[in-house]
């Protein structure tokens, strides 16, 4: 048994975790981080090894041992997800994600009252149970801007200050500079995008990424290997968590990390405030605690809900700081649609160089584009990669289905894929979805995991009319810019059966009040002011921007909340 005591402990160290334990032993509150898994170093990640990080998924959770399950409606028995893309390591998911970067627009943030003011209440969907967020892009702002120029994120400003900049995402909110960086090199993947949309009308650019396309604070500039999305970064230019924040923590002198240490439970006294937290460690044993006066949920969402729902109490027999009864609902996740591209005439190589170096258009996402008759609002951002599979040989087979007429296997098979592997380029949907109360996580019955801890069971299934309809567009969309590169083959890989997509969001949604949410706009929760759950799981809505960036400049705001606000005047820090 250990017991050790502290100011604040940490659940998580990845993306928001990791800047808050660097925020707040900066600001000089004693901190102690658990992580699950173990924390690795730049040159664990050499040599680059496509079976072991991308087949094998190293860096991922051991889905035998850490299982999620899902079924598509209440009816169904749940079975386990076969891969998830999230972290198990210190620096959780940043280790090993693309580190594309997007700020979310302006709408993003209240996507239910200016659908009402633009389309009428009618165009949300009755059973949507979407809801505008408790702060607004220009509260948030700054904080995107501090972690922009933290991580070193290359990219090209399209809106600085109301002004609109050719070359950047004219559609972007504005911001009040340019860029710590310049995008990184093109490539001709961006080459042939960039003339197709441009032939038909449509805004690209170099999509903002945490890779650095020039020395930045001591780490090297991106060398391009090709093993990035799936795989650690074995130069450090990758600007993950683990190279960025956790040193920032180490040199204060505040902070100790605890890995190897499963978290199964938040403690709670008879009041219901948080004491502190119990875990397994790497031993085994179970009666380990950290004792503190704040206490930071931070993992990815199904491990925040799930420890949520493990720590019930008399107080809280429905989990945790659920006293609104919203923990567990409104998931939501990227749909992803996919148009691949290959050619006679031309190579396209996309084996060379990072995911995250693609390009992107923003014309069709959020409410850029008049939605009026459509059927479905918002929308999603297309971008042209290697369908994030870093384009090695072994992920293309994976991840590429053939054409029509092209059979997946046999000679047939072998003889496209050995003429086409330098010759293709897939484009990708990333696609809005609205949230909905049905889609939830709660504790599996009947799976456990190597802890003997249920395993999350997500209920979600992605098929409804807005969103199979917005589906259908984007990729009708994507197949016309794939003809305007005059490719010889385009085609779509087709949909999924309603499973969860990439980046799952909600769950411990924020909110204006504790009627509606479980936390406050700075990640609070409603029922014990010192408990607070910081991460995507916090999102109202999805945008079809990747997440973290949002998570990361939500964890800055909540930072400076705790160290200016909370620990002169411990309580709510928002009034209901």
């Amino acid at each position: 048994m250990a017991t050790e005591k502290t100011d604040v402990v940490i659940v998580g160290v990845g993306a928001a975790g990791g800047i808050l334990a660097a925020e707040l032993a900066k600001a000089g509150f004693k901190v102690i981080g658990l992580e699950r898994g173990p924390r690795l170093a730049t040159k664990d990640f050499a040599p680059q090894d496509e079976l072991r990080y991308f087949q094998r998924q190293d860096l991922r959770p051991d889905v035998r041992r850490q299982p999620v399950t899902w079924r598509p409606n209440t009816k169904s028995r749940a079975t386990p997800i076969a891969s998830q893309s999230y972290g198990n390591q210190a620096g959780g998911g940043t280790v090993h994600y693309g580190a594309v970067s997007w700020r979310f627009h302006e709408d993003d943030f209240r996507v239910r009252s200016h659908t009402i003011e633009r389309y009428g209440r009618t165009a949300i969907p009755e059973d949507s149970s979407v809801i505008d967020w408790p702060l607004s892009y220009t509260e948030l702002e700054p904080y995107y801007d501090r972690i922009e120029y933290e991580l070193g994120v290359s990219g090209k400003a399209g809106n600085l200050r109301g002004q609109k900049i050719a070359g950047g995402n004219v559609f972007e909110a504005p911001r009040q500079r340019e860029f710590p960086l310049p995008p990184l090199q093109l490539d001709q993947v961006g080459v042939n995008f960039d003339a197709a949309c441009k032939k038909l009308g449509y805004h690209p650019f170099s999509t903002p990424r945490a890779i650095l396309s020039q020395p930045y604070k001591g780490r090297p500039a991106c060398a391009y290997c090709g093993y990035c999305q799936g795989f650690g970064c074995h130069i450090g230019a990758k600007s993950s968590t683990l190279v960025t924040n956790l040193p920032d923590a180490d040199a204060t002198g505040n902070f100790k990390l605890l890995t190897n240490a499963m978290v199964y439970r938040v403690n709670t006294d008879n009041s219901g405030r948080a004491t502190g937290v119990s875990y397994y460690g790497p031993d085994g044993s179970r009666d380990n605690t950290v004792e503190a006066e704040i206490v930071i949920v931070a993992p990815f969402i199904y491990d925040a809900v799930r420890l949520l729902l493990l720590s019930k109490t008399e107080k809280f027999p429905d989990g945790l700081a659920n006293s609104s009864g919203h923990l567990g609902k409104h998931l939501m996740s990227h749909i992803q649609t996919r148009v691949f591209a290959a050619f006679d005439d031309r190579h396209i190589n996309i084996y060379m160089g990072p995911s995250a170096q693609k390009h992107t258009i923003d014309d069709l996402n959020a409410d850029n584009f008049d939605h009026s008759g459509l059927g479905f609002i918002r929308g999603s951002q297309i971008s042209a990669n290697p369908a994030a599979i870093e384009g090695g040989p072994i992920g293309t087979m994976m991840a590429m289905p053939p054409p029509p007429g092209v059979p997946r296997w046999g000679e047939g098979y072998r003889d496209f894929f050995a003429k086409y592997y330098t010759r293709y380029m897939a484009m990708t949907g990333q696609t809005e979805e609205l949230p909905y109360p049905g889609q939830t996580i709660d504790l599996d019955p009947d799976v456990r995991d190597a802890w003997n801890l249920p395993a999350p069971r997500m209920t979600y299934d992605w098929r409804r009319p807005n969103e199979t309809k917005r589906l259908e567009f984007i990729t009708a969309k994507i197949t016309e810019i794939g003809r305007a590169m005059g490719a010889t083959h385009v085609w779509p890989s087709g949909f999924s059966p309603g499973a969860p997509g990439s980046h799952h969001q909600g769950g411990v949604r924020m909110g204006a009040n504790p009627k509606e949410s479980v936390v406050n706009k700075y990640g609070q929760s409603w029922d014990i002011p010192n408990l607070f759950v910081i991460g995507s799981a916090n999102f109202c809505s999805s945008s079809g921007f990747n997440p973290t960036l949002t998570i990361q400049a939500l964890a800055y705001l909540s930072a400076d909340a705790i160290v200016k606000s909370y620990r002169k005047s411990p309580g709510p820090l928002v009034r209901a």
